[in-house]
């Protein structure tokens, strides 16, 4: 089949059920979501295959992963599928705003922020995205038109507004020898093996400096969950802004105020090329809600917990 023939051939229900697939990690968990059954789903991710000539998918003890081919084609799946969004979007007054995250979003004034903005703009709607494989939360594919993080973009084509600053905390199992202490020094913690998300965390062993021990472990995973469970087990210690003690508490972890280094940075980041028409009202609603400080955890109830 020639290119022109296979690019005529493929529906948008061919890329949404792979994307399901991708996002939910097995055919139970994808088919339901898109309201399918299992077999249906298996079929059109098969005539996808059938009609790119790759497999895409790779069954597992584990659930499916990418295949090298599936790992190429998922970006632009993701990029012609937001387009289409925003091409039906279009067609209304105001399309929906895709806000994407990492992880935390903007702790539990999320939810008030985007009722509010819903309210003083009544034809909008705010979709919230976790999307935690991607640095940049999705504006890299077009998924997100605005995107919550917590680092500055590298970037030059993002622009970005930072809201607030947190704190960091030194995230310890509940057996380490500091987990009672009411704050940590990085001093106190170089030694120990480090476990960082690479993809879209806020630490590394550079924010040790001339402290680094050359010999410490690095553990890297690729979420938050995966993050929190390393630290639990016992692989090693991490670093984290306040609001995942808030949000994520863990019965075999501490989190501890870290004395001596600088907060994080929380920030709104949006496409400079493509920039949706409400991303300016939303921004400027989110600055005046970050105004008056209240975004910020309350660090001495951390140190008891």
């Amino acid at each position: 089949m020639t290119g022109k023939r296979v690019v005529s051939s493929i529906e948008i229900r061919h890329l949404k059920a792979f994307l399901a697939l991708v996002e939910h990690g097995s055919f139970r968990r994808a088919s339901a979501a898109l309201w399918i059954s299992q077999p249906a789903l298996s079929r059109t991710v098969a005539q996808l295959e059938h009609l790119l000539g790759e497999k895409l998918i790779v069954r597992g003890n584990l659930g499916v992963q990418l295949s090298a081919a599936g790992s190429r084609f998922l970006p632009h799946a993701n990029r012609t599928v937001a387009a289409v969004e925003d091409a039906v979007g279009a067609l209304s007054s105001l399309p929906a705003l895709r806000v994407g995250f990492t992880w935390n979003a903007l702790g539990a004034h999320t939810g008030p922020l985007i009722n509010e903005f819903e309210k003083k703009f009544p034809d909008s709607e705010v979709e919230l995205l976790r999307i935690d494989e991607l640095p940049y939360a999705g504006i890299e594919d077009g998924r997100s038109h605005l995107a919550i993080l917590r680092s500055v973009p590298l970037d030059s084509g993002i622009a970005y507004s930072v809201l607030f600053e947190e704190p960091r905390l030194a995230v310890l199992p509940r057996e380490h020898p500091l987990a009672g202490e009411p704050s940590v020094t990085l001093a106190g913690i170089r030694s120990d093996p480090l476990v960082v998300n690479t993809v879209s965390g806020t630490t590394s062993a550079d924010l040790w400096g001339r402290e680094l021990d050359a010999e410490r472990a690095l553990v890297g995973v690729r979420n938050l969950e995966e993050w929190l469970h390393a630290v639990a087990a016992g692989r090693g210690i991490g670093i984290t802004p306040a609001s995942t003690a808030v949000l994520h508490p863990h019965p075999l972890v501490a989190y501890r105020p870290l004395r001596g280094v600088p907060p994080v940075p929380v920030l709104l980041a949006w496409p400079m090329d493509r920039p949706h028409p409400l991303v300016a009202d939303f921004v400027e609603l989110a600055r005046q809600h970050c105004h008056d400080g209240s975004f910020a955890p309350d660090l001495a109830t951390v140190a008891r917990s």
